[in-house]
């Protein structure tokens, strides 16, 4: 199995950008992959309702615990497949990991591994404000914003602890087709 995490704030990209890279890869693409376990088909709904209640504890051993399960369940389902991911281990981390909590992703890395490569997709503020509300004028991600500095960097630190394979690309003024290019290039060895 071959994967790809393409990582990063809400309106970076990351949707566009793992589709297009699948694509060119021919590899699966995969986002919210709890949603494999919750729903059927293309369905959301169920996904989407244990997510926003999880996401409203303040007990972030929990929270990472949940997400956590999505690594290991997406780990076990698409363990004989190439895939790219819309999010993986970092966005975890960023959002709910801790000093009192990082044994769990001690345990995740060492259970699972890593990605063979982590994308962190980066925009600066005005470019994340402008796609959020692009796609959704009363989309309450835009609050999530004024934290994108902080969790940048420990989603970096993250990579640096671990020793993981990764790369950051700023997509405020790139094009999709650009920001993948930029990808292919790292994996096929041409930067």
């Amino acid at each position: 199995m071959k994967h790809i995490a393409i990582e990063g704030m809400d309106g970076v990209g990351k949707t566009t950008t793992g589709k297009l890279l699948a694509q060119k890869l021919g590899y699966e693409f995969v986002d919210k992959n709890l949603r494999f376990l919750f729903d059927e088909g293309d369905s959301y709904e169920n996904y989407f309702h244990i997510r926003d209640k999880v996401n409203a504890s303040p007990d972030r051993l929990f929270t990472s615990w949940f997400y956590g399960l999505g690594n290991i369940y997406l780990h076990t389902v698409f363990s004989d497949k190439n895939i790219v991911t819309d999010r993986y281990l970092l966005s975890n981390y960023a959002w709910s990991g801790t000093e009192d909590n990082i044994e769990v992703y001690d345990l995740l890395v060492k259970k699972l591994g890593f990605p063979d490569l982590t994308v962190i997709l980066y925009a600066d503020d005005m470019a994340i404000a402008n796609r959020i509300l692009g796609r959704d004028i009363e989309d309450t991600d835009i609050e999530k914003v004024k934290l994108a500095r902080e969790k940048y960097e420990k989603m970096i630190c993250f990579c640096e602890h671990y020793k993981m394979p990764y790369m950051v690309i700023d997509s405020s003024v790139l094009s999709p087709d650009e920001v993948v290019e930029l990808i292919l290039k790292r994996i096929e060895g041409r930067e």
